[in-house]
């Protein structure tokens, strides 16, 4: 299984060396960037590539980053939408996470900054055009100290629990995964998984049956703002619902699509060829907690 290896090659890269990237390289992202674009329809989102990372630097320092520390790369990446419904968000972060894929194989390293609630006037040199929407971008470069496994961190707060914390993912072997260990953040399989409905969990023999055990073990660890993990699964005969909580937030969908592509991916190493069907649906209440399906993979 090549699921530790897959989230382990996410690395967050918060120091850049002064130098760009060669043109070659920059027109195989932009070329990438837009097959992605087509394959959502070309309607909905749109990458922005700014090669003059220090003009962009310089305008969003102080007002942008995490805890308002800018990242300061090269270049960087934005992710553009013609809207900020639900859906949106969702497929904006899941075709950036895409594009970071392409990015991590060029051996190259990147930062998701949050510039959702920067003031207009520092960010109006990101737009290309009138009545869009940007809430990310992404640093791009050439990481200064390539060899140093940093956190999986990224500066809008889309944080794993700690630093250095790959090496802290216990083996799958311990077949322990129903119960996390008491010093981890991160919630229980049986706290994410529900069977047939929200709310009612799946026990660990259902689970094993349906060899899934693995895939979500592995998915806890994808990041999210603050380790919320603010994603449910409702396993059904032969699909798996997405909700999500509390979604009048906005950085959980951003989170959520994240974990999509994460889904995705991990499910094609055990066989499973699908994709997430992105749908709408009306807001729910179980139990005092508000919650949002949001997607359905077929499995």
């Amino acid at each position: 299984m090549l699921f530790r290896k897959f989230l382990e090659d996410r690395r967050s890269t918060r120091e850049y060396k002064d130098m760009i990237i060669e043109k070659d390289k920059m027109d195989m992202l932009v070329d990438f960037s837009s097959k992605i674009e087509n394959s959502h329809g070309n309607e909905d989102i749109s990458f922005i590539f700014y090669e003059d990372g220090k003009k962009i630097y310089k305008n969003l320092k102080g007002v942008a980053g995490y805890a308002g520390v800018m990242i300061e790369s090269p270049h960087y990446i934005g992710i553009q939408t013609n809207n900020e419904d639900d859906i949106t968000f969702l497929k904006s972060s899941y075709a950036m996470e895409t594009l970071l894929t392409k990015i991590y194989q060029m051996d190259l390293g990147s930062c998701w900054i949050n510039v959702m609630d920067t003031p207009y006037d520092s960010k109006k040199i990101l737009f290309n055009g009138d009545n869009k929407h940007i809430n990310y971008i992404v640093a791009v470069g050439y990481p200064k100290n390539p060899n140093r496994l940093s956190e999986i961190s990224n500066s809008d707060g889309l944080e794993n629990e700690d630093v250095g914390y790959l090496n802290t993912i216990r083996p799958f072997k311990e077949k322990k995964y129903f119960v996390e260990k008491s010093t981890s953040s991160r919630l229980a399989v049986s706290d994410i998984v529900f069977e047939n409905e929200f709310g009612n969990k799946m026990s660990q023999e259902d689970l094993d049956k349906r060899v899934l055990d693995e895939l979500f073990y592995y998915i806890r660890y994808a990041p999210s703002d603050k380790n919320e993990q603010p994603w449910r699964f409702i396993l059904k005969n032969d699909s798996a619902d997405l909700a999500i909580i509390d979604p009048e937030d906005k950085n959980n969908l951003t989170d959520a699509g994240i974990m999509m592509y994460y889904f995705e991916e991990m499910a094609k190493s055990i066989g499973y060829k699908g994709s997430w069907e992105f749908s709408e649906s009306k807001l729910q209440n179980k139990n005092g907690i508000n919650y949002l399906v949001v997607g359905k993979y077929k499995l």
